[in-house]
């Protein structure tokens, strides 16, 4: 049985149409409305949603609490859901990444748990069929609740059909610079580092270094065997081949906003609803002033963006930082880019999290 509980989530499909539209500032925003947002017909519910895949005509949701997978078929919305909580075969303790594996039986998928340190592979029924350790120079160390007070995502798995593509930390992830010790590599499925592709840093202004919060950092995803990166420093969405080598840029053409003490307030309330629990509001703490005595712990200019996706490999979205909805800066606004340059903007309704892009639409979860 699921649990059903407040905040959990419905596997939807907004149809907001993923065409780009004109070239060059200004760029227009098409707002979704929530009456747009087409739910599919599926009875499961999801605590925390921890990763999307899109397999046929299959959709996999991994989920942060038992059961952990669940196979949604866009035909007619059937679902299947397996995965326990544990340590024996098939059990998860925290899995952080899902994707399509190759072998002898089609629409299997791999599961990368972090909690058990090792990748499980199951055929479309959620029969086990192996599993294997992780390397150890291929873990990530990483705070566990890094999702709740960072928009980094160092938990990224994708692969290329022939091998994988991951995030590479040789250090402990307890902020979000701390990415920029990282670097984008090829890894076999037990994440053993292979060749690096480019180094985080490269891409990362040299403020982004320090301890302030909300440094911008680079963001990575692979579609249809290319690799696109945001890469801050030069405010551009780059295309990368399997080598490293760049294929194709386009810049942004968006200043970065002043992080303003409105910012910080709704950042640091949500951190002591973190630590205090429900009740927090009664220890009565006096956040303006706190966010002005905290001012240098956060970056002078907020960050473009807080999230990359890629449609296909010459098309890719970033999710655009604002605090209005989401205290880490996690906005409803995305900018839909082209590798020929072509921009436009959608905002989608609040609740609704947009995890896989097509022509059709964005999959998501609305909360």
């Amino acid at each position: 049985m699921n649990r059903l509980i407040a905040g959990s989530a419905t596997l939807v499909l907004a149809l907001a149409g993923c065409s780009p539209g004109g070239q060059g500032p200004p760029v227009e925003t098409r707002v979704v409305d929530a009456r747009e947002v087409e739910l599919l017909p599926v009875t499961s519910r999801f605590v925390s949603v921890r990763d999307v895949v899109l397999d046929g005509e299959s959709i996999w949701v991994l989920d942060g609490a038992p059961p952990f997978i669940t196979r949604v078929s866009l035909r007619d919305g059937t679902s299947d859901q397996f995965g326990g909580e544990g340590q024996g075969p098939g059990e998860f303790l925290t899995p952080w990444a899902i994707q399509p594996a190759d072998g002898p039986i089609d629409g299997s998928i791999r599961v990368w748990d972090q909690g058990n340190d090792r990748v499980s592979t199951f055929d479309p029924r959620g029969n086990l069929l192996g599993s294997e350790r992780l390397s150890e120079d291929g873990r990530i160390r990483a705070r566990t609740d890094l999702r709740d007070v960072s928009y980094a995502d160092p938990f990224r798995v994708r692969s290329t059909g022939a091998e994988l593509i991951v995030g590479h930390f040789p250090g402990r992830i307890d902020r979000t610079a701390d990415l920029v010790m990282g670097s984008l590599q090829r890894a076999d499925a037990r994440l053993e580092p292979g060749p690096e592709l480019t180094r985080f840093v490269d891409h990362m202004t040299k403020s982004a270094s320090g301890l302030r919060e909300w440094a911008a950092v680079p963001f990575w995803d692979v579609c249809e065997g290319a690799v696109v990166l945001w890469s801050p420093v030069s405010a551009e969405v780059v295309w990368l081949d399997l080598r490293g080598e760049i294929r194709a840029r386009a810049p942004v053409e968006e200043k970065p906003a002043p992080v303003s003490l409105e910012d910080i307030e709704t950042y640091l309330s949500w951190m002591a609803r973190l630590e205090l629990g429900p009740d927090y509001e009664d220890a009565r703490i006096d956040y303006s002033s706190m966010a002005k005595s905290n001012r240098e712990r956060f970056a002078e200019r907020a960050p473009i963006a807080t999230d990359l996706r890629c449609q296909s490999g010459t098309e890719a979205w970033l999710r655009q930082f604002d605090t209005s909805s989401d205290p880490l800066g996690r906005g409803q606004t995305w900018l839909q880019i082209s590798a020929n340059g072509t921009r436009r903007k959608v905002r989608f309704p609040v609740g609704f999290t947009p995890a896989l892009f097509t022509e059709e639409g964005a999959f998501g979860v609305l909360e």
